[in-house]
């Protein structure tokens, strides 16, 4: 958006279009947070991503075209999401946020060993998953490096609501083990 067109939007309301349109987008930490707005750094930048009331349902998230996992397979998207999370989120008893990046190879592993059927089939759909994930801010994907590490809205998980997905964690299957570099 131009400045002459944003001139006279509320910032609220704008700052919220763009997280809509362009998905959790990050900016210099010095940027102020707009009004509505919660901020999810990693020490170099900030994601804003919109707060909302507590209590605010999935049909309120969905009427104002923010639902927590726009995906077409949900389920699916949850447990590549959970693979990801096993390997990133190496210290169970810290915060999810920021993480720690792993190999996208180590994620698409936990994710074969958590599915049925054919395995290589698995990681394929999950590759996909991984990048719609990423495309909505639950994952930060690295491509080129091949690593993923939680993305900015995994910052925003309350401590009370994190006990069971812990506990869902320690049941998946283990990375597997990094090998040292220059080897393989």
């Amino acid at each position: 958006m131009t400045g002459e067109f944003a001139a006279g939007v509320d910032p609220e309301v704008l700052a919220r279009a763009r997280a809509r349109v362009m998905g959790p987008a990050p900016v210099a930490v010095s940027e102020p947070m707009p009004a509505g707005m919660a901020g999810a750094s990693d020490g170099e930048r900030v994601w804003p991503l919109p707060s909302w009331p507590d209590g605010a349902t999935p049909a309120l998230l969905e009427e104002y075209e923010v639902a927590p996992v726009p995906l077409d397979r949900t389920g699916q998207a949850r447990r590549v999401l959970a693979a990801a999370l096993r390997c990133c989120w190496t210290r169970l008893d810290d915060a999810p946020w920021p993480g720690e990046a792993a190999a996208v190879a180590a994620v698409l592993e936990v994710y074969a060993g958590m599915s049925r059927g054919d395995p290589e089939l698995a990681r394929r759909w999950a590759t996909g998953e991984l990048r719609r994930l990423a495309d909505t801010g639950w994952l930060l994907l690295d491509e080129a490096g091949g690593t993923v590490r939680p993305g900015p809205r995994v910052a925003l998980w309350r401590e009370e609501s994190l006990a069971s997905l812990r506990d869902l964690l320690r049941r998946l299957p283990q990375p597997p083990p990094e090998e040292p570099e220059g080897s393989g």
